[in-house]
């Protein structure tokens, strides 16, 4: 199972029903609309998960785990946790973890504020801008006005 198809698995095993509309399943991965259609295509060819109508909005898709994606994500589950615990998590004491806990939460809280202050056109605008910038100063391109 590739690192996406984990990814994609993960927020669908822990969703009510194991379905999580499309849109809604990007947000959760971090990743645009197209990245999440073609791995969720993939998946689907795979047998991995299926896409249905969303029977509130007729624009939108459900994605959901077959039987197969649910058997595989429940195998592949315990390989991912025993590293990540070894790695991560067992070299702290109770207190580190403790500590740990609190400053990500805090992280994550303003993190949060952060997002729901900023409108949505303007904090696309800048990342746009910010990977034109990035693209003209890898190429030396510049824009002529």
């Amino acid at each position: 199972m590739s690192a996406a198809d984990y990814a994609v698995m993960v927020p669908l095993s822990e969703a009510p029903n194991g379905q999580l509309r499309t849109k809604d399943l990007g947000v959760a991965l971090g990743w645009d609309r197209s990245r999440t259609s073609h791995q969720v295509t993939r998946m689907v060819e795979r047998g991995l998960v299926i896409r249905e109508f969303c029977e509130d909005d007729a624009r939108g898709s459900v994605v959901g785990l077959t039987r197969a994606g649910r058997a595989a994500i429940e195998k592949a589950a315990p390989n991912h946790v025993a590293p990540v615990r070894k790695l991560f998590f067992d070299p702290l004491s109770d207190d580190e973890l403790d500590a740990l806990g609190v400053a990500l939460n805090r992280m994550l809280a303003a993190i949060r504020q952060y997002a729901a202050e900023q409108p949505p056109a303007e904090v696309d605008r800048v990342e746009r801008r910010s990977n034109r910038n990035r693209a003209r100063r890898r190429t030396g391109i510049e824009r002529h006005t």
